[in-house]
């Protein structure tokens, strides 16, 4: 057993775990974060295949070669234009879908918007998460079947990748936020001095202003998943004569502090007999948490006799098992010692002995329990067998086999498997210490602690799968606080500010200032309609913060049996008539919007008409 010092990936499931690599982040497993930190400030992928971008020789796309990569010179502070203060915004463009000789009268500029996920590369307008299956898949389709020149854009978001800006004044820089700022991009303490103009405001004038200075003429469409969806949606919301139509896929507009019902349907996933789930699975995974969580409460009253602590998962027999086995079992750093500090214990046990892919769902992945089907046809495979001492499995016993088969799949088979580190001071360090390779970690954690948090708490009246009562919203608080020094309060009234400031399912943002700061104007006189496009995957838990119904000014595509906008990934033959479904949905509404004709000169593809828009569409 080895405690490795690779640098994490966060959430290769979203920026984070392992799986579906997408936007927003499903919590944090820290086990996996800590474990592969690195010493230097080199990067090194712990995937078994090649990283997001990445081309051998052999495998490079030559349509790689037609994307260009660009730096666009962006204002700092679009609430403070008169410092005149700007950075350096990275952008990719491709010229595949464009005719020689320009553009003509069909012709229309499509935008990917960036955001917190995987860092954008030249694959990002070729075959990425980001926007291949909607974006590129449409830009193809309009150019080759209807003679319509398209150009992509795709644009980095600040504080992210290569976007981030210089920390010294003068050099198109931060700021501290006692300077001036326009609300939840700073605020009175300290630890937000580095992050003075990050935030979701300033990213949607990013957009506006970016579109505008580039091409003011054709019309542009923009496209994002999860975070960027949020983008995409509100940068049309707000700014409809500059963003002319908009698809929005897997967009949690419905901000929220506490997002305990993100654990809520990780639970149900697991039941979902659609997904592969069975509800003797879910029985097994929240009962190895229960047994875990009556062993850590048992040696909590050995340690302190006179204590009488509240059993937050009573009704299992854990407490037979000492703390020494449960370290040892699953596999933790430090041994029981570790699982004695309160916060330790709280991460081991209450975010998730092992990782449930509810968000980054694959039916076509191909390790040993990288999906809800296969890990739950593993954890049944197992408890209905004996293990190695001839004795039945204990439900704990089941997930710790699991927890190893993912550690031995995340391996890729060529490194040891190593101790999971689930301490809390380790956990705080990571995000205290400024590197090149957690940069785009810090970003995000940042924007959850002053505008959405996200938190997803697993309290004792929940549904969650895991060990009930073990992460409360105090934890995530607390992070805030020690990072950037915003004090629960300030949180509580930074996420409730920005439901407010865009309207959440809604759609109806506030149209004053926020926060005292000045504001651009925030709806602007279009041709007076919206065309903006929500889809969401029913089992992807971040469509309850999601759009559910929807008029055919935003119509809304319920994806059944999706995962976190799985339609925007990469185009594969295993992919269900769903996912080939919705892709269709978008490309006709969208075609539809823009009044595409075919060479011949057929009436123009509209989706609403064609029967293939799901009835929340009508």
């Amino acid at each position: 057993m080895v405690k490795t010092v690779l640098p994490p990936r966060l959430l290769a499931a979203a920026p984070l775990l392992a799986g579906l690599a997408s936007a927003l982040p499903p919590p944090v497993h820290v086990p996996d974060l800590l474990s592969r930190r690195g010493e230097d400030d080199g990067l090194l992928s712990t995937s078994a295949g090649p990283p997001q971008g990445w081309w051998g020789n052999e495998d490079r796309s030559p349509e790689l070669d037609d994307v260009t990569s660009s730096t666009f010179e962006q204002v700092l502070d679009h609430f403070s234009k008169e410092d005149g203060v700007t950075f350096g915004q990275r952008y990719f463009t491709s010229d595949r879908y464009v005719s020689e000789g320009g553009t003509g009268e069909d012709a229309v500029n499509f935008l990917c918007v960036g955001g917190e996920g995987p860092s954008l590369d030249a694959s990002v307008l070729v075959n990425s998460v980001h926007c291949t299956g909607d974006m590129v898949e449409l830009a193809k389709l309009l150019h080759e079947e209807h003679g319509w020149d398209v150009r992509m854009y795709a644009l980095e978001h600040r504080y992210y990748g290569e976007s981030i800006p210089s920390p010294k004044k003068g050099e198109g820089g931060l700021r501290s936020p006692k300077e001036g700022g326009d609300g939840p991009d700073g605020g009175d303490k300290k630890g937000d001095a580095d992050f003075a103009h990050l935030s979701s405001r300033q990213a949607v004038l990013d957009i506006v202003n970016f579109v505008t200075s580039t091409d003011p003429h054709n019309r542009w469409v923009a496209f994002g998943g999860s975070y960027p969806g949020m983008l995409s949606a509100w940068s049309h919301l707000l700014h409809p004569s500059k963003i002319y139509a908009a698809v929005s896929s897997s967009s949690p507009l419905q901000v929220t502090l506490d997002f305990g019902r993100y654990n809520d349907r990780v639970a149900s996933d697991l039941a979902d007999a659609d997904v592969g789930g069975s509800g003797e699975c879910l029985a097994v995974v929240e009962g190895g948490h229960a047994q875990v969580a009556a062993a850590l409460e048992a040696d909590g009253k050995k340690s302190d006799p006179g204590s009488d602590p509240k059993s937050k998962s009573p009704g299992k027999k854990g407490g037979e098992v000492g703390l020494d086995k449960v370290a040892e079992m699953f596999d933790v750093c430090g041994g029981a010692d570790t699982l004695r500090v309160e916060r330790n214990r709280q991460i081991f046990a209450g975010w998730g002995l092992l990782r449930i892919p509810a968000q980054g769902n694959d039916p076509s992945c191909d390790g040993k329990v990288c999906n809800i089907e296969k890990l739950c046809g593993e954890i049944l495979h197992l408890k209905k067998t004996n293990g190695k001492d001839g004795k039945e499995r204990s439900d704990m016993e089941v997930l710790s086999e699991v927890r190893r088969m993912q550690s031995d799949d995340e391996a890729g088979g060529w490194m040891e498997r190593q101790c999971q580190n689930v301490g809390w001071d380790d956990f705080v360090s990571y995000y205290s210490t400024p590197t090149r390779w957690n940069a785009n970690d810090r970003s995000w954690q940042y924007q959850t602690c002053n505008e959405f948090g996200f938190y997803q708490t697993c309290e004792v009246d929940s549904s969650c799968p895991y060990a009930k009562g073990y992460h409360g919203i105090d934890m995530d608080l607390e992070l805030c606080q020690r990072l950037f020094g915003i004090d629960p309060d300030e949180v509580r009234r930074r996420v409730d500010g920005t439901l407010t400031y865009y309207g959440g399912r809604s759609l109806m943002p506030s149209v004053g200032p926020s926060d005292g700061a000045a504001s651009p104007n925030l709806v602007e006189d279009g041709d007076g309609r919206r065309r903006l496009l929500f889809v969401t995957g029913d089992v992807d838990p971040w469509s309850e913060l999601a759009m559910s119904t929807g008029d055919s000014d935003h119509p809304v595509i319920s994806v059944e049996g999706a995962s976190h906008h799985y339609w925007t990934h990469e185009v594969k033959d295993t992919d269900g008539p769903n996912i080939a479904g919705a892709r269709r949905r978008i490309h006709e509404t969208v075609s539809g919007w823009l009044g595409v004709t075919s060479r011949e000169g057929n009436a123009s593809i509209d989706g609403r008409a064609s029967g293939l828009v799901s009835p929340e569409m009508a």
